[in-house]
Parts: C-alpha cells; sequence; structure tokens
C-alpha cells in the first residue's frame, strides 16, 4: 500500500501539512550533476524504509535493556512501580547505561582536528558513544546504575547535526512500554537460562530476555 500510494504520487499537491512523508515528497535538491529535482521513489521508499527499520530494532533494544537493568535492580524497579513519576527518568538512564547504538562511524568531509590529533579529508573514525555514556568526567559514578540520576545530556541519540530523528518518539515508546509492563508485572527476574543476546554489527541488546513474573 505504501508503495503504490508513493508512485502515485508523482506530483503531490502542495497543502499546508508538516509531516515528515510529506516533506520528503515535495523535497527539492540539487543532485551531483548540478541538476534541481525531487526525491525519486525509490529514494523516499529506501529512506522510509531505513527510518521504520532503524527505529524499531534500537526501541525493542532498549525495551530489553529496560527489562534486565531493571531486574538486575529490584529495590529501583520498586521504586519506579510506587512512584511513576520515575519512569522519565528510569528510561534516561537506561539509555545512558546501555546504548541500543553504541557505536557510530562516519568519514570526514575535510581536514579537521581534535585533542591535537590532526585528521586528513577521507578520515575513517569510529565514535564510541556508548563509551562517552560512562565519561566519569562527565557522570559521577558513570558505572552505577541509578534512575534518581540528573542527566543533562547523553550520546545515545547522538548529538548535533546528526541527533537521532526518532530520539522523542524512543522515549516515549520506552516510557508506555515501562509504565504498562509495571502495571501488570511489578516484580521479575530475568530467565538467564533462556536468555541470549543479539549479534548485530551496530546495534547493542537482547534477542531473547524471558523473565519470571514475582
Amino acid at each position: 500500500m505504501l508503495t503504490a500510494g508513493l508512485i502515485l504520487m508523482e506530483d503531490p499537491p502542495a497543502h499546508d501539512v508538516h509531516d515528515l512523508m510529506t516533506e520528503l515528497l515535495e523535497a527539492e535538491l540539487v543532485d551531483d550533476t548540478g541538476v534541481t529535482r525531487r526525491l525519486s521513489n525509490d529514494e523516499v521508499l529506501t529512506y522510509v524504509m531505513l527510518l521504520a527499520g532503524a527505529g524499531n530494532e534500537t526501541t525493542t533494544r532498549l525495551i530489553g535493556w529496560t527489562g534486565k537493568l531493571l531486574g538486575e535492580h529490584p529495590d529501583q524497579r520498586r521504586e519506579v512501580a510506587a512512584d511513576r513519576s520515575l519512569v522519565p527518568g528510569a528510561i534516561e538512564e537506561v539509555l545512558r547505561y546501555e546504548a541500543s547504538s553504541p557505536v557510530q562511524a562516519r568519514v570526514t568531509s575535510r581536514p579537521v582536528e581534535h585533542h591535537g590529533q590532526s585528521l586528513p579529508e577521507g578520515t575513517i573514525m569510529v565514535l564510541l558513544n556508548g563509551s562517552a555514556n560512562r565519561d566519569e568526567r562527565h557522570f559521577v559514578d558513570a558505572d552505577r546504575f541509578d534512575v534518581h540520576r540528573d542527566i543533562d545530556h547523553h550520546q545515545s541519540f547522538g548529538y548535533g547535526l546528526h541527533f537521532c530523528l526518532g530520539a522523542a518518539l524512543a522515549r516515549l515508546e520506552g516510557r508506555v512500554a515501562l509504565d504498562e509492563v509495571l502495571n501488570r508485572f511489578p516484580d521479575w527476574e530475568v530467565d538467564w537460562d533462556g536468555a541470549k543476546q543479539a549479534h548485530t554489527p551496530n546495534v547493542r541488546g537482547w534477542e531473547r530476555l524471558p523473565v519470571v513474573a514475582g
């Protein structure tokens, strides 16, 4: 249905709507040949599939880490269950403590210098944002999981120009999932015999994380 709809809308009418799909259909760019054009159907669909896949997998990993960490810290889980105002902070701490997307790669588009190191144009850089979330210079006792931690900014969604487009939705989904689980199962333990961590090149989390409700 999505493919057919996009193919039919080759010249969508102008209207006062500012959702992402409309912006993609109406956007214009100057391509490598200097031609000003709109995105092709294949380009739009590729980007839509990228967003759908990236948002689905990383949020799934976030929910898994929430179950794992609160299973390992039952006192904090019971605090959150008793006081739901702690849910947003708990999700932020999960994001900081176990980043679902802990590694990013970039290529420098021009010569740059970082911390006294000169990098020529075209240098491949691997950014360990999961490690940055445990930086003791920014987070006191960074290796301790604490739902009460005051977090001004972690790196799990990136920063600046490349900040995650779906950050607000991921946060909301994590909060709703935790709130609903606590409504039914305020106590649980992880069944480690049945747990299996996922092995993927760019995200980190659990393929299977069964729990036993208390």
